[in-house]
């Protein structure tokens, strides 16, 4: 499936994680808030070359359309590697559930750039 989530085992999002986590509250330097209303919050995400996020999390799923996708690591809440490689199309929106306690390393030469649209329940 082309829209598929290229990272199934992120880590869930656990009910009662503390909002101290919220990716725009612990990552503000990667997520900024470009559009927010009661059914959504639309985040741009940024990550520059040789960067590592803070811990964070994503409590409402989402989709997440990358506009420039260099190589990355994703770690989970127990800080192992999940994934080596964000690479996917640039700009084919696809699926993200919620995410529990995660952060990305952005280990290439150029900035990972995407718009992720937060569903609110």
């Amino acid at each position: 499936m082309k829209n598929a989530d290229h990272v199934p085992q992120r880590p869930p999002f656990i009910t009662g994680t503390p909002e101290e986590l919220d990716s725009v509250i612990a990552a503000p330097e990667n997520h900024t808030v470009v559009f927010e209303n009661e059914r959504v919050r639309v985040l741009h995400v940024v990550i520059p070359p040789g960067v590592v996020e803070n811990k964070h999390t994503h409590q409402n799923p989402s989709v997440f359309i990358i506009n420039s996708s260099p190589n990355m690591h994703y770690y989970n809440d127990q800080g192992e590697i999940v994934t080596s490689s964000g690479k996917r199309e640039d700009g084919v929106p696809f699926w993200v559930g919620p995410e529990g306690v995660h952060w990305l390393e952005n280990y290439d030469d150029y900035a990972f750039d995407a718009i992720r649209v937060e569903v609110k329940g």
